[in-house]
């Protein structure tokens, strides 16, 4: 039985006088409250009341028990008041790629901190995977096929991806028409890729292409600079390259193939123990960026 809460019963029926009373207080049943107080008294192996039919006094014991009661239940309502603040003051720490601080993450921010005028926030910009643990982060995140078992992940959104190259890139080389002719070209890739692109259609499986690497980064925007300064053919988020594509800067390479789709995800070292702060933030993510 919960020993705080027999406490509580405790102290309510001292305040009543009466164990119907407080029973009437509590919203507990008589026969429940009488539980209660038979449990404190089994736990502190004293009798804490004299009781009658018609009257119900504190014995020497439970006038002594009392005054330790009344004091345990005022400590717990300090630190109760101490989590509750403690719960929205204070730092989040996270880390994220500069392509996903400045495509609604940023915003996200903003808008939660004029909700939560005492949380400030430590971003550690990277795209690189990080020991959450290690880094004391509290969230990252993260666009990617997989996580870690070890990790949880919350799905925010799909991000979409395409190949593409610089117009005068693509015009002095013959026309790439299928995949197998990546290999013939120079390419532009994410650390987190291999040597291959994975490409698939309707009528096809997805399947690994073999590509020759000329660069490589772990930032977005750093392959997106390189494919603009003609180096040669990314794959890279499409929110990065649309004003590009529209004005015809960069031009679509094999759209009639499709990258995988990878997922933007709020990833967290444990479910349990994550601070209310950062739960509360993360849910304020997913409903800011469905708008």
């Amino acid at each position: 039985m919960d020993t705080l809460k027999a406490i509580q019963v405790f102290v309510c029926i001292e305040k009543n006088g009466s164990l119907t009373k407080a029973a009437d207080q509590l919203g507990y049943s008589r026969a429940m409250v009488s539980r209660y107080l038979e449990h404190l008294e089994n736990h502190f192996s004293t009798r804490l009341f004299h009781r009658s039919t018609r009257n119900i006094s504190l014995t020497s014991a439970g006038e002594k028990a009392l005054l330790y009661c009344q004091n345990i239940l005022q400590q717990q309502k300090l630190l109760q008041e101490l989590s509750l603040e403690e719960q929205y003051t204070g730092t989040i720490r996270l880390t994220c790629g500069l392509f996903i601080l400045e495509n609604g993450l940023v915003q996200a921010i903003q808008a939660f901190q004029k909700k939560y005028t005492h949380i400030r926030f430590d971003i550690l910009i990277t795209e690189e995977t990080l020991d959450l643990v290690e880094a004391q982060i509290d969230v990252a995140f993260r666009i990617t096929a997989k996580v870690s078992d070890s990790l949880i992940a919350r799905p925010l959104l799909q991000v979409h991806s395409v190949l593409c190259a610089h117009r005068e890139y693509l015009e002095a080389l013959p026309k790439i028409v299928h995949p197998d002719q990546l290999i013939q070209y120079a390419c532009i890739t994410h650390h987190s890729m291999q040597n291959t692109w994975t490409l698939s259609t309707q009528e096809q499986q997805p399947q690994n292409y073999p590509i020759r690497i000329v660069a490589q980064s772990n930032d977005a925007h750093a392959l997106h600079q390189m494919c603009r300064n003609k180096m040669g053919i990314a794959m890279l988020p499409y929110t990065i390259v649309k004003d590009d594509l529209e004005n015809r800067t960069l031009i679509e390479v094999l759209s009639n193939y499709e990258a995988p789709q990878m997922t933007l995800s709020a990833v967290y070292s444990s479910r349990r123990y994550l601070p209310k702060k950062t739960q509360e933030f993360i849910a304020f993510v997913i409903e800011h960026l469905k708008k």
